[in-house]
């Protein structure tokens, strides 16, 4: 099993050559923006982060050729709530479809949750995204519920799965816990 690890981003850090990351079919058919992201907006979104100390970025680097293959953002940061969202994006194309994305989000998770002292992950995938859903699933995410037809993207109406994980020192951790919905509709269309 390759080994990654984590670690935050400075505006510097960002490479011109991530680019790439963001102008890919991949990349733009699961944002539910629809919106390109570009490395600049990325280094501006950084140095908020890192300024208002809610929001981190940071490189997924594949420890046997210390290259960056993608990012992990974690936040905002909701301290009153220990709340957080938590985005994985493999931007390497020669690391997608190898199944490290489930490896990478519950790495992510761990560390959100020992370092960052956050309480509860959540976010969303659209439905289309069968391979998001999977990965997060099998770090051990649940799915909470669903906004019905709530986002246009690519020209398609989507439903918004709702995601979270929660820490394993949570009083509300709970290992057995299941899905609050059937997720059967979503991963066999």
């Amino acid at each position: 099993m390759r080994k990654f690890e984590f670690l935050e981003l400075k505006p510097s850090d960002v490479q011109d050559s991530w680019q790439s990351w963001f102008n890919s079919d991949h990349t733009k058919h699961y944002t539910r923006s629809g919106r390109r992201m570009d490395v600049v907006e990325l280094r501006h979104s950084i140095e908020a982060g890192n300024k208002e100390g809610n929001q981190f970025t940071l490189g997924i680097i594949d420890t046997s050729t210390n290259g960056t293959i993608g990012t992990a953002k974690l936040g905002p940061i909701d301290r009153t709530h220990g709340l957080a969202d938590l985005a994985i994006l493999i931007g390497d194309s020669n690391y997608l479809g190898k199944g490290l994305s489930s490896q990478l989000i519950a790495q992510a998770s761990a560390l959100a949750f020992s370092k960052y002292q956050v309480r509860k992950l959540h976010g969303g995938i659209l439905s289309d995204n069968i391979s998001s859903l999977k990965a997060y699933t099998r770090a051990g995410w649940i799915a909470e519920g669903v906004l019905r037809g709530h986002y246009r993207n690519n020209g398609k109406v989507q439903d918004w799965i709702l995601i979270s994980k929660h820490s394993p020192d949570s009083e509300y951790f709970d290992a057995t816990s299941s899905h609050a919905l059937d997720l059967t509709p979503y991963l066999n269309p």
